[in-house]
């Protein structure tokens, strides 16, 4: 009886010490995402704007902030989507690992791919913002367009 207690209390502080270290944990941070309102929030307060869309997406229609870049984290090919081999070479030429990031794509999805490589990578301060550009746009923040030359 006294033996039973003693695995139970065993398995139930093993239960709460897992849960409550994010290290055994495989899951993602928990703030990892966030809203359009705080990355809007956050691009106004000096942080940096990572497009991952293609060049083509970019270039229709991207976040206006003072901070933009865009660097594909995949690209359509006549085979479909391929990764870019060169996503993070090139996010960490542009990057130290300590600026802090807000990641955003059309919709959410590549986005959080792309925060996940980046945090895992070791990059501090990297958000994915949910909703992607076409959430940006129903709130009706800040768009720019590039023109291409043969608009002007």
């Amino acid at each position: 009886m006294v033996f039973s207690h003693f695995i139970r209390s065993v398995l139930f502080i093993f239960i709460v010490y897992h849960l409550s270290c994010p290290a055994l944990s495989n899951s993602e941070p928990e703030d990892i995402t966030i809203d359009v309102n705080q990355a809007h929030k956050l691009l106004h307060h000096g942080y940096t704007f990572l497009d991952v869309r293609t060049g083509e997406e970019f270039e229709k229609g991207h976040v206006d902030s003072e901070k933009v870049f865009n660097v594909p984290y995949w690209f359509y090919t006549p085979q479909g989507q391929e990764n870019n081999p060169n996503f993070l070479k090139h996010v960490s030429s542009l990057f130290n690992q300590t600026d802090h990031l807000v990641v955003g794509c059309k919709s959410g999805v590549r986005s959080l791919y792309a925060t996940r490589v980046l945090v895992s990578s070791g990059f501090k301060s990297v958000r994915n913002m949910d909703g992607g550009y076409i959430a940006w746009m129903e709130k009706r923040f800040p768009v720019k367009m590039e023109l291409k030359h043969d608009e002007l």
